[in-house]
């Protein structure tokens, strides 16, 4: 809890006063500071998936989201049609955020090192959004994912480009590319939920869990990589 003492009744101090009772709101409902700058559907989306990760789908009500959102009933209600929705709805919010980090700077060419950079940035990225990371696998593994879901997932789309150019370019092995993405997808998932218990690990399997992912994937050309 955050007090201020204050002698006047300005315009300044009564703003001062406002702000730090916004941040005790913050700190006793556990609202994320984030909460304040993202869309009502944001937030929505956001306390969704903090609630469906801490006590599964079936244990959250649209009341709960709705207050641990900070948003009325009706305005969730304004931007998803049903409980359903919003799980489908984080799901590709947080796909889409997770998907984005295997953009890089990196040439092309250099399939290794774009692969090296999109491994670091995929983990990097889970360390530091574990729920998002966690609800991902939750509803991958959940009866939501029903193959219409599967079939409209177009989040994979670009990167599974990029893994086509490189079996052609005979960079990587010519294998089923969905093949190719499953093995990738569960060597990175697995060394993820390593990391998140035994984050004083990271450094060290940084390197080996992309040496192991490398080996996998590249073509037995150039044996000195």
């Amino acid at each position: 809890m955050i007090y201020l003492s204050f002698s006047s009744s300005n315009g300044i101090t009564l703003f001062l006063y406002t702000v730090i009772v916004l941040i005790n709101v913050c700190y006793n409902t556990h609202l994320s500071w984030k909460l304040f700058l993202l869309s009502k559907k944001e937030k929505i989306i956001i306390a969704a998936i903090d609630l469906f990760v801490d006590r599964g789908f079936d244990k959250v009500a649209t009341a709960d989201i709705s207050k641990s959102a900070g948003v009325a009933t009706g305005t969730l209600f304004h931007h998803f049609s049903t409980k359903d929705d919003i799980i489908t709805s984080s799901y590709v919010y947080a796909k889409r955020n997770f998907i984005a980090q295997t953009k890089t700077k990196e040439t092309a060419s250099d399939v290794r090192e774009h692969l090296r950079c999109m491994w670091n940035n995929l983990i990097e990225w889970s360390l530091a959004h574990q729920s998002e990371f966690g609800f991902i696998q939750q509803f991958v593994n959940s009866a939501y994912y029903k193959k219409q879901i599967m079939q409209e997932d177009d989040t994979w789309l670009e990167l599974l480009e990029w893994w086509k150019a490189a079996i052609l370019n005979k960079q990587i092995k010519d294998v089923p590319v969905e093949f190719l993405i499953k093995m990738y997808s569960t060597l990175l998932y697995s060394t993820i939920n390593f990391l998140i218990l035994n984050p004083q690990e990271k450094e060290r399997y940084f390197q080996v869990s992309f040496t192991l992912c490398w080996d996998m994937v590249r073509t037995r050309t150039d044996e000195t990589k």
